[in-house]
């Protein structure tokens, strides 16, 4: 479901459909189906007109009824993007939703616009993403929807926790802006990603340089990326490099995090050698390593 269709079908949604959708949230999280008795208790309304307000939630797919709608009921990706949003729009974060600007294995990106007039991407994360299509398919156990809807926040929640570490620190990350749930509204870096440029503004040597430096940096104020690669770096008009997507981020105590931190440089050197003709002895490679690691 496209988000030009989840925002006209929340515009619709009145403060009760908008309480029974977070009850189904409740009980989906903990991978539970939604009856409607148990909805009707928790937003104090009778069982009639919740089956009512559950059956234009259903209609307008923000809930699902994967046994039936007598079994029970799931929140949907959409319904999640009505709940985080309708907040969103409600305190002034956002003021409309723009077009997708990229799409992850894990996370939908759009451009957004505040009241104030300013661009900003939004970010919707989609844990399981391929792995719901074979839910739908099967109809496998609810808890396994439950801990994707779950996993979505949690990315949405480490990221921003980055973020604000590294933008503090002066770090070429977006400067985050608000999260609710599994949305992330951060600052728009308008650049290409680096696998797809052919060609650079500046110097590969330098950018290499930069990105080199800002990941030593990075590991400096206690945070390792986890899953650098080309594919989570921007380079903007300037030739000035971004790193993006932190949502799997570890802490340099991490049991694992000497070896994740090679590995991310690892990743920048070889694309820059394969890419760009950028050749690192690994001498150096080695020596940049221990001189950070040893800091």
């Amino acid at each position: 479901m496209g988000l030009a269709k989840v925002l006209r079908a929340a515009s619709g949604l009145t403060d009760r459909h908008f309480n029974v959708l977070r009850a189904v949230e409740r009980s989906s999280v903990r991978g539970k189906l939604a009856r409607v008795e148990s909805v009707a208790r928790a937003v104090k309304l009778s069982e009639g007109y919740v089956e009512k307000l559950l059956g234009d939630l259903h209609d307008a797919s923000l809930v699902w009824s994967p046994m039936g709608r007598r079994s029970g009921y799931l929140l949907t990706y959409a319904g999640l993007d009505a709940l985080a949003l309708g907040v969103m729009l409600r305190r002034g974060i956002i003021a409309s939703v723009g077009g997708e600007i990229g799409v992850g294995k894990e996370s939908d990106v759009y451009v957004a616009d505040t009241p104030e007039g300013e661009r900003v991407s939004l970010k919707l994360y989609r844990a399981g993403r391929v792995s719901m299509t074979k839910y739908r398919r099967t109809r496998d156990v609810p808890s396994e929807l439950g801990s994707y809807l779950a996993a979505s926040t949690r990315f949405a929640a480490n990221e921003v926790h980055a973020l604000r570490i590294l933008s503090g620190a002066g770090l070429p990350v977006p400067l985050p802006v608000y999260r609710n749930r599994h949305a992330v509204v951060a600052q728009l870096i308008d650049g290409r990603m680096l696998v797809k440029a052919r060609s650079l503004p500046r110097s590969p040597e330098i950018i290499l340089e930069e990105l080199l430096r800002a990941v030593r940096d990075a590991y400096l104020a206690g945070v390792i990326h986890r899953d650098l690669s080309a594919y989570n770096v921007l380079i903007d008009s300037e030739g000035r490099p971004w790193i993006i997507d932190w949502p799997q981020w570890v802490s340099r105590d991490h049991p694992n995090g000497l070896f994740y931190f090679r590995r991310d440089v690892s990743n920048l050197v070889d694309f820059f050698a394969r890419r760009y003709h950028v050749e690192i002895p690994p001498s150096l490679v080695e020596e940049f390593l221990k001189s950070v690691t040893q800091a």
